[in-house]
């Protein structure tokens, strides 16, 4: 009995040596977006339950939106497990709000050739926002990082300048302003740099004596994003979005043009389906939206209706007008791209009066 007792006690021993032999890895690229915050919260739980010394967060991101930061903040500020960022490869940035969860983070370290900062919330198009939405934003943002950079004992009117002035820093005068923590050449690098750290504040429900990090020599443990985080992340993308509104508003159109087309209208169907669940997932100006149902309807109308395309003509204008103005400014810094939006609108334009010429009852009548 003593023996059976024996072989469960180090069984058990060994399958918690095993849970505890990894460092787990995440890897957040690109927009900050709904995607993001399940992806990061899963790896946060993961991390718990291999009791990984530390979850290690590789980040190159410009930006995103501010309340999906603040999901990825709070959560880190809730774990048991502590969090580092560690900005990377070389030519990586923490922009924006990649800036707030690098200050974040129990750990911050960054990569030779990485830049951090230009954290100035900016309208939907990354021009300035006026007048007391400005102030409000900003002072919101200002609160937020700062908070966070003195909870982590790091340099907090820097922080505040980064949100203000839109300061931007590479790593090495980051590691000299006490921005972050350390410069690593490569990820495990980063971890025995995190070991070399002191324990910071905010580890959730554990004694400082316990908050030190001992993690050198343990294998990394890539944890990569399901399909669903991908697709998630890929539609949060408000380029995304207004591509996917587009094509579904000319596939409604060509489906209604030369009925019995029908992929053209499934295939916008689809298209318009997935453009109203990725602006779900954004922070949306109800009147930039309501201009890009508006464009759907005229191009729906133009067939019924006589108006030698001007319903046309007033759809374009209003899916441009709608891309500029859809996404609410003070909450993040996404944004559709000009250069998206201008080629699209001409593109557009140009198949949809082909269209209509070639589908006219006029054409090729005699005089």
């Amino acid at each position: 009995m003593t023996r059976v007792a024996l072989l469960l006690i180090a069984a058990a021993l060994l399958s918690t040596a095993a849970r505890a032999a990894t460092v787990d890895v995440v890897r957040v690229n690109g927009i900050i977006n709904e995607g993001t915050v399940k992806y990061v919260k899963r790896g946060l739980s993961i991390a718990r339950a291999d009791e990984s010394p530390v979850l290690l967060v590789v980040l190159d991101t410009p930006g995103g939106l501010l309340s999906s930061t603040r999901e990825i903040v709070q959560a880190i500020n809730e774990s048991p497990i502590p969090v580092a960022v560690y900005v990377a490869p070389g030519g990586a940035s923490a922009t924006s709000a990649g800036t707030i969860l690098t200050m974040a983070a129990h750990y911050a370290g960054m990569a030779p050739g990485t830049n951090i900062g230009a954290a100035h919330p900016v309208g939907g198009q990354g021009e300035d926002i006026k007048g007391a939405m400005k102030t409000k934003a900003e002072n919101d943002t200002v609160a937020f990082i700062r908070a966070q950079a003195l909870l982590r004992g790091r340099n907090a009117d820097w922080a505040e300048e980064a949100i203000r002035k839109s300061v931007a820093v590479p790593a090495d005068e980051a590691l000299k302003l006490k921005v972050v923590d350390f410069i690593a050449d490569d990820l495990k690098d980063a971890v025995m740099k995190i070991d070399a750290q002191p324990a910071r504040s905010g580890v959730a429900g554990a004694p400082r004596s316990a908050r030190q990090v001992h993690a050198t020599g343990l294998p990394l443990r890539e944890i990569p994003m399901t399909a669903a985080e991908r697709f998630l992340a890929f539609i949060g993308d408000p380029n995304v979005s207004y591509l996917l509104m587009t094509l579904g508003s000319f596939g409604l159109y060509i489906e209604l043009t030369t009925p019995g087309a029908i992929f053209p209208g499934v295939l916008g169907a689809i298209s318009l389906i997935l453009a109203f669940v990725s602006f779900a997932t954004l922070p949306v100006n109800l009147g930039g939206l309501a201009l890009l149902v508006l464009a759907f309807l005229l191009f729906g109308a133009e067939p019924f209706i006589t108006s030698h395309g001007v319903l046309t003509v007033g759809g374009i204008v209003s899916l441009l007008l709608g891309g500029l103005f859809v996404l609410d400014a003070s909450t993040g810094d996404l944004l559709i791209s000009l250069a998206l939006l201008l080629p699209t609108a001409l593109a557009l334009a140009g198949a949809t009066f082909t269209l209509m010429e070639t589908t006219s009852p006029s054409r090729g009548a005699k005089a």
